[in-house]
């Protein structure tokens, strides 16, 4: 069987890999850009004066529990290094106006002041308060709501949802804030950071990278792949399909690029954006337009920089992820976070073994609110990240009605949950389909990283639920914000 993988980001590459180095099929790759691996993107990073090194630019880290099969195929080439990291976390508005880091206890109050502000303890009880008893709403019939409705419903602050969920949302999938507030599905957020033990109240996951950057993984790949079968700097134009001309009950899938050149193959996997699948389908049925266009997407810029001003001010806060927002004036003339823009930066540092004194700093700022510094900027980079909202959520519930139909397959993150193991796992699903006995052929088993909810969490559960139904915790907040008012005055303390 003759196989056209359209797209070579990480879907791409694992449908690739598998039918080129596990089956009898003749695969081709396409890719319209020069460069292949999509958010695996290793850029090289040298300032003057120090010496260079390669960074990731996209994808970066990844855990053992909730990356089996990207993690049992890095453990099959010994060429392929794999090095722990850590994943730690900050905040800092306003120019480092308000700023905490999540690293321990001293970080979370690193400016001392917020010992005195009853908004900083309250915003410390809800994330404990969230970690131990969001789960509940995994057993809830309520698909459609949203992460900002479920706040509202359960009494959570306004300093967790401003100051911790927002933007560990916005920095987790890369979208604006006010989507993940107000749109995102509660389920959905919830059972990915229970799947990926960001809900944990003591021991967290360990976390890995690459040593020398993801092109390492994506070498391994294509170096496999006959160079006849690579098509770089091949954009597809359009997807046709019809039945054999045999009488079989497969199909014929007639692939054309934009120079005009055409191709026939028996089975084709769009492993690209479900947008730009959409828009190759020369015929599509009305049930792929549904599906296909419920997805949204959201467009993010890169820079990779050494500019120490897109980093929080007090460097004890410096982390692996840092969130910089400001504050604006809601229309009442209050201060209210700035929920339309995102800008994240991921020290690199410390993510990928970095020497400062060798290297320098090195920073990748998404979205990032101003330029870094002429001196002190490489490159730019354009990725897009999927909006998971609850048509999407609907659209990934719908994916089987078309998968595999007609002879086309579809591959994506964008299927599940938005990242290289859900984008790895949708390839070699899609490839797998088409491997006769493949149960039994394959390198590994697939499997899906799912958790079963902690049993004793039910006890932590309600005990929150009697601090908040007895009206406890509201008479202790009561309490603490009046002798914490009381210590500010006669300390002369502000922490507004």
């Amino acid at each position: 069987m003759r196989v056209a993988v359209v797209g070579s980001g990480v879907s791409g590459l694992g449908a690739t890999w598998l039918l080129n180095e596990h089956s009898e099929h003749e695969v081709h790759l396409y890719e319209a850009d020069s460069r292949p691996g999509g958010h695996a993107n290793t850029v090289p990073f040298a300032m003057p004066g120090k010496e260079a090194v390669e960074v990731d630019s996209g994808f970066i880290v990844f855990n053992p529990s909730t990356y089996p099969n990207f993690l049992r195929f890095l453990r099959k080439y010994t060429s392929v290094e794999i090095l722990p990291t850590e994943m730690t976390f900050s905040v800092s508005r306003d120019h480092g106006a308000f700023e905490w880091s999540g690293k321990n206890p001293g970080t979370v109050f690193a400016q001392r002041k917020r010992l005195l502000d009853p908004r900083m303890w309250r915003m410390v009880y809800d994330v404990t308060r969230f970690n131990a008893c969001a789960t509940k709403v995994l057993s809830e019939d309520c698909e459609d709501l949203s992460i900002g409705e479920y706040l509202e419903r359960e009494g959570y602050s306004d300093g967790f949802r401003d100051d911790y969920l927002i933007p560990m949302t916005a920095a987790i999938w890369s979208t604006p804030p006010d989507v993940c507030a107000l749109d995102f599905p509660a389920k959905t957020l919830v059972r990915f950071m229970e799947n990926h033990h960001l809900l944990q109240l003591t021991a967290r996951p360990s976390w890995l990278t690459i040593k020398g950057g993801s092109k390492q993984y994506v070498n391994t790949i294509l170096d496999k792949l006959p160079k006849s079968q690579l098509h770089l700097s091949t954009p597809v134009v359009s997807i046709h399909s019809e039945p054999a001309a045999d009488g079989s009950s497969g199909f014929k899938i007639v692939l054309k690029t934009a120079a005009g050149a055409t191709e026939t193959y028996d089975h084709v996997i769009l492993a690209c954006h479900s947008d730009q699948a959409l828009r190759m389908l020369s015929e599509p049925t009305e049930e792929e337009k549904r599906i296909l266009g419920g997805f949204r997407w959201s467009q993010n810029e890169v820079v990779v920089h050494a500019d120490e001003d897109l980093m929080p001010r007090d460097k004890s806060t410096w982390s692996c992820w840092n969130y910089l927002t400001f504050t604006t004036q809601d229309s009442r003339g209050g201060k209210k976070a700035n929920v339309n823009e995102i800008a994240m930066t991921y020290w690199m540092n410390d993510l990928q073994h970095i020497p400062l004194d060798a290297h320098g700093p090195v920073f990748v700022t998404i979205n990032a609110p101003r330029a870094p510094a002429p001196s002190k900027f490489l490159s730019r980079i354009a990725y897009a990240h999927p909006v998971l909202d609850a048509q999407a959520v609907r659209s990934q519930a719908d994916m089987p009605f078309i998968q595999g139909t007609r002879g086309i397959s579809y591959a994506g993150a964008w299927m599940r949950y938005g990242f290289h193991e859900d984008g790895f796992t949708a390839g070699l699903q899609a490839a797998a389909a088409l491997i006769p006995g493949a149960g039994k052929g394959l390198p590994f088993e697939i499997v899906l990283a799912e958790r079963e909810v902690e049993r004793w969490r039910d006890r932590v559960q309600g005990a929150f639920e009697v601090l908040e139904a007895w009206g406890v915790r509201a008479a202790v907040g009561a309490l603490l914000s009046f002798f914490l008012a009381v210590l500010r005055m006669l300390l002369g303390v502000r922490t507004d």
